[in-house]
């Protein structure tokens, strides 16, 4: 099933239940586990492949990153990320929960790492 249908010329977006891309803290310095609960730590957030595409387009994620892939953001990438929000003139809602991640890997002085649903 693809998150988009194609109605009367126009498209809709599908929320697909359970699909969603799950963030955790992890160390620079710690090797990236295969599966979430080898991480040690709880997750921090979420993004929907919505929000994540769109935060994509407004250059803050960088573009290769892909929702469906799982990926790590070391402490220099993050920093690069809060750059790019700070261009942003407008506070923007797909930002909010995409900071929070932020200031959390921020205040453990961690990276981050990403799994895909």
């Amino acid at each position: 099933m693809t998150p988009y249908e194609k109605q009367s010329g126009r498209l809709s977006f599908i929320k697909i239940a359970g699909n969603m891309l799950d963030f955790y803290l992890l160390a620079d310095e710690k090797n990236a586990p295969d599966y979430p609960e080898e991480t040690g730590s709880n997750m921090i957030g979420q993004l929907d492949q919505q929000t994540f595409e769109r935060l994509k387009l407004k250059k803050i994620i960088p573009e290769r990153f892909d929702y469906h892939t799982d990926f790590r953001w070391n402490k220099d990438l993050i920093q690069q990320i809060r750059e790019n929000i700070q261009k942003q003139a407008i506070p923007d809602s797909d930002v909010s929960p995409l900071l929070q991640m932020l200031n959390a890997a921020q205040a453990q002085d961690s990276g981050l790492i990403a799994y895909a649903d």
